[in-house]
């Protein structure tokens, strides 16, 4: 009778046993899929974060790239006033925009290259308003627009006269 009751005896230590890992081996797997479920969320997380900066550094080259054509447009001698062939800064010549406009459009592929996909409007102000648009390319499947305006001066050489203007360029984006 003792054999047998120490067999019952033992196989119960065993059973017990047995049970005790099977709760160690849940209890592992438990924290292992909470860890990597902690894994995942940080990687989430990450990743919204570098969706975010590439969002920003794509805005902030669409910002430079528009102030780089406006630049560009500054010193097209197509526009730029000089007076005794000395150059003056931060001026348009009125007489010449309407050449210029008409420039822009028989070389477009040359202006393309400058200027990319954009609209750029000169607007007199002061005094009277007038408006002309120098150069219009626009793309259908665009993302953003960014508007980029500058104060300009306006000489007109037939009275001598300088005016305020306004020049305004938006830019399209991918």
């Amino acid at each position: 009778m003792k054999i047998k009751n120490r067999t019952k005896i033992l196989m119960k230590l065993g059973m017990v046993q047995q049970n005790k890992s099977q709760i160690q081996i849940g209890e592992t797997i438990a924290v292992l899929f909470v860890f990597f479920i902690l894994i995942i969320i940080g990687f989430i997380f990450y990743v919204n974060v570098i969706k975010g900066n590439i969002e920003l550094e794509k805005e902030e080259l669409s910002q430079l790239r528009a102030i780089g054509i406006a630049q560009r447009i500054m010193f097209l001698p197509e526009v730029q006033c000089s007076e005794d062939n000395i150059i003056i800064d931060d001026c348009i010549d009125i007489l010449k925009l309407n050449a210029a406009q008409q420039l822009m459009k028989e070389n477009e592929i040359y202006y393309y290259d400058l200027l990319e996909f954009s609209e750029v409007t000169i607007s007199q102000i002061y005094p009277p308003t007038a408006k002309w648009t120098l150069y219009y390319r626009k793309t259908q499947d665009y993302k953003n627009s960014f508007v980029t305006n500058m104060p300009v001066s306006l000489f007109d050489p037939t009275v001598r006269r300088y005016r305020f203007g306004l020049l305004t360029i938006e830019t399209l984006t991918k």
